[in-house]
């Protein structure tokens, strides 16, 4: 009894999926101004002065840029200071994290990049 019982939720289950929030990706540009190595997960924190975070808001902060989840397109420029990009991001994922002492502990950021594009310095 207690088979079938199982057996029948199970099957009921199955028809009706769970969905999974998709991550919200948003458009961004900018001018870096400087950088922080991200030394316990191998990102760098950039630095961004002004930022425009698709809108006609302009803020300043960090975004982080990850070699292994962020798509680079043209110039491959990815954290040298007086250098504007252009990409999309991950609002409020937390990528970077540094040494303090002995342990890591969290560097916050804006954001992950998910792919960018950079132009030539000071240009």
């Amino acid at each position: 009894m207690k088979t079938a019982l199982l057996s029948v939720l199970l099957s009921f289950a199955m028809l009706f999926p769970v969905s999974y929030a998709k991550a919200q990706i948003m458009p961004f540009g900018g001018l870096s101004t400087f950088f922080v190595p991200c030394t316990c997960s191998g990102n760098l924190a950039i630095w961004f002065a002004p930022f425009f975070l698709g809108g006609p808001a302009i803020a300043t902060g960090f975004i982080t840029y990850s070699p292994y989840a962020t798509f680079q397109y043209s110039d491959y420029m990815a954290g040298m200071p007086d250098v504007w990009y252009l990409g999309s991001y991950i609002p409020g994922v937390q990528a970077c994290y540094i040494y303090v002492g002995v342990t890591c502990t969290l560097f916050p950021t804006i954001g992950l990049m998910t792919q960018v594009g950079t132009g030539l310095p000071g240009i």
